[in-house]
């Protein structure tokens, strides 16, 4: 074979690969559609079983974000019909029918494709804690039955339980700070602040150590520790402290006629004394006979009714101090706090939830004190009997349970903020109870991924393939001169 022969593949060799590759980089060029996966969506259901009504919380959240913060959203909350699932301890069948209502309305809201796999739970609190004190056995039986009423539909349910004082207060200040996304961002958390019929809860982070074991809480979440104060008071939620002060009242009385500070004046109402100690929170006089019937009459006194109120509290600290009360070791509170539940809507009732001053809280609260039964219905016409009848009582509850039960003060109150839901979901324990049991929040941060953007990665393909040109041609000169260099002596 001549040598132009020779020296002409050697170059069109070269040639040909270089349009191949011109091709390819052609190809990679060409633009291209972003193809985007569809994101599956997860569901929730957490039944909120408490003293005096049960709520169904449901939950959906995207798949591909887990283990991320604030991506938990509410679709709905359904109040289940009736009282809480406590009542029903001589009917523990009725306490599983109640749930059924809102049961079938999420069933319409889960996809049917999705419903097996959605983690269902029922958490009960303090009107079951009082239940179990009162009779184990019965309070069984109501469990029984309502997770005999869940199983018959087709959803992963995951167990009714009753939770203790300790996991209502610190699953609400899970919810508190997962939604604010604290838990994620260099800012201070906020404590929790809850009331419920039967229980009362504060949860914060002290500035000190926690000296009681009892009180103490320790989560570590997204690489950070947190050590917290919780504390429940079983029976000083809003009903039962209002039932214990009734009962306290007729008991100072002795008498089938029980003069009532907090009511307004010219109220009047009967029960019996089975109605009136009915509860665990409230022991009867041995003498006193069930069927008797009591008259209440509302007297409007706002300085005897704030007086009634702290006899139902011990506020002297002994050695557990410093102290909340009860002689219940408690550090000053500190940072600001969410009050919700009983909280909220209890001082929602009177307008009291946008930030009002204290001595602005307290001159209302006295001025509700002080009206007689004709002007608070004029004041709330379309409020029911019991809102009307109990306004005054309740939130001077509150006032003295804040002020004097939990130690804050005129500083300290502005820090205090009354809630109902934050970004469009109910503040209270479900969704931090929620989370906990699902692993949706993880001890550790979740491990950072770092994505090219198109244009980032579309010049560094144009490098490499210039790059694989350049080189190649730079090889394939250097075999052709070699190559010419060997005829040329042949």
């Amino acid at each position: 074979m001549s040598p132009r022969l020779l020296r002409a593949l050697g170059w069109g060799s070269p040639a040909v690969l270089g349009l191949l590759t011109v091709a390819v980089f052609v190809l990679v060029l060409i633009p291209a559609k972003d193809a985007v996966l569809p994101t599956r969506i997860k569901y929730g259901l957490v039944f909120d079983a408490g003293s005096t009504h049960t709520s169904l919380y449901i939950y959906r959240w995207r798949a591909d974000k887990e283990n991320g913060t604030g991506i938990v959203s509410q679709v709905e909350a359904c109040s289940v019909s009736g009282p809480g699932i406590s009542s029903y301890a001589d009917n523990p069948a009725g306490a599983g029918a109640s749930l059924k209502p809102c049961l079938d309305k999420a069933m319409k809201i889960v996809p049917a494709e999705q419903q097996r796999d959605t983690p269902t739970y029922l958490g009960a609190t303090a009107g079951m804690r009082l239940l179990r004190e009162e009779n184990s056995s019965k309070a069984e039986q109501v469990l029984a039955e309502v997770s005999k009423a869940i199983g018959e539909y087709p959803v992963d349910f995951r167990g009714a339980r009753i939770l203790t004082g300790s996991e209502e207060g610190s699953f609400g200040w899970i919810t508190v700070n997962y939604l604010l996304e604290t838990l994620v961002k260099d800012t201070e958390v906020l404590g929790a602040l809850d009331l419920g019929g039967a229980s009362t809860q504060i949860t914060f982070q002290p500035g000190v150590p926690v000296q009681d074991r009892n009180t103490s809480v320790f989560f570590r979440l997204y690489g950070t520790n947190y050590s917290l104060y919780s504390h429940s008071y079983l029976c000083y939620g809003q009903s039962q402290a209002l039932k214990m002060l009734l009962a306290a009242l007729h008991q100072a009385g002795s008498s089938a006629q029980i003069s009532h500070p907090c009511y307004p004046r010219g109220y009047q109402e009967n029960l019996t004394v089975a109605e009136l100690y009915n509860s665990p929170c409230v022991r009867a006089p041995s003498s006193a006979s069930p069927g008797l019937v009591l008259t209440v009459t509302g007297t409007g006194d706002p300085a005897a009714c704030v007086t009634a109120i702290q006899r139902l509290f011990n506020f002297s600290c002994g050695a557990q101090w410093p102290c909340g009360f009860n002689g219940v070791y408690q550090p000053p509170v500190r940072g600001q706090f969410f009050a919700f539940s009983g909280f909220y809507y209890i001082l929602h009732f009177l307008n009291l939830t946008e930030g009002q001053s204290l001595s602005l809280v307290n001159a209302t609260i006295t001025q509700i004190c002080n009206s007689s039964w004709e002007q608070v219905q004029e004041l709330f016409p379309r409020a029911s009997r019991s809102q009307l009848r109990d306004a005054c009582t309740a939130s001077s509850y509150i006032l003295t349970l804040l002020l004097q039960g939990y130690k804050f003060s005129h500083t300290t109150w502005p820090n205090i903020h009354f809630v109902q839901q934050v970004a469009n979901t109910d503040v209270g324990w479900t969704l931090g109870y929620m989370l906990n049991l699902t692993n949706m929040i993880p001890s550790e941060p979740p491990a950072a991924v770092t994505e090219l953007l198109r244009s980032t990665w579309v010049a560094a393909t144009v490098l490499l393939a210039i790059m694989l040109i350049l080189t190649f041609c730079l090889l394939t000169a250097t075999c052709c001169q070699r190559n010419s260099s060997g005829y040329e002596q042949l």
